[in-house]
């Protein structure tokens, strides 16, 4: 879990100025989104390697896909607070803008990048699993549709006990050229922007001497409504 219970952003001050409190809490959210693709997406990839899952393809790369989008979102709700750093917080995570516009625009390139490069729509995933009881390191390729291009090179790595899951990539196309973004890394990148968001948070909340507020009975709840109706005459 990327963010702990007792995280500032679960607790935020009341006091704050509204619209920070709002977006703030949004990251929350978000930051809870990416956390859960991210964590279906590993445990799906290891049961497949394993053998233990069917080919529930469409899941997989809808979790990939959703984690690339929330980390955009991420990125704009941030860009709308008051900062006074000019949002360097956010820089190690930028490069994801590239993938997920690939996708965003895929209608207007339909022919060009995905007929014409003759690979399937929501790109393809590679990833390495090392075999603990074979003690090989074998390379796993999923092709989101009918394989009916060049798969490319499959490029090896040598077995490491003290991994399991290593570097799950995307590739998809962007115009004439296919192109690849490391989820894991991007993962790990994303972590230490939260972590540091949190750091700042913390420190700013110490310096202004602010109490840190329970939302739990008003935050991600669930409403359930009844219509009562008036008594008939009799």
């Amino acid at each position: 879990m990327l963010l702990k219970e007792s995280s500032v952003l679960r607790r935020l001050p009341a006091v704050i100025e509204e619209k920070q409190l709002l977006i703030l809490d949004s990251l929350r959210f978000t930051i809870d989104i990416i956390d859960y693709n991210y964590e279906n997406i590993e445990n799906r990839i290891l049961r497949i390697s394993e053998g233990k899952e069917n080919k529930e393809f469409p899941q997989l790369f809808h979790y990939v896909w959703s984690l690339l989008d929330n980390v955009r979102r991420f990125i704009m709700l941030y860009q709308v607070l008051a900062t006074d750093n000019n949002y360097t917080l956010i820089e190690p995570i930028k490069y994801v803008n590239d993938s997920r516009n690939t996708y965003q625009h895929m209608e207007a390139r339909i022919d060009e990048s995905l007929i014409d490069n003759r690979q399937p729509f929501f790109g393809k995933l590679k990833w390495t699993y090392h075999d603990k009881l074979s003690c090989e390191a074998y390379r796993f390729m999923a092709i989101s549709g009918i394989l009916y291009g060049d798969p490319g090179k499959v490029d090896f790595v040598n077995f490491n006990e003290a991994l399991t899951i290593e570097n799950i990539y995307l590739e998809t196309v962007d115009k004439k050229q296919k192109t690849e973004i490391n989820i894991s890394q991007l993962y790990l990148d994303f972590k230490g922007v939260v972590r540091d968001l949190e750091k700042g948070l913390e420190m700013k909340i110490s310096e202004h001497n602010l109490e840190l507020n329970n939302w739990t009975s008003r935050q991600d709840i669930i409403m359930k409504v009844k219509r009562t109706l008036p008594p008939e005459n009799k």
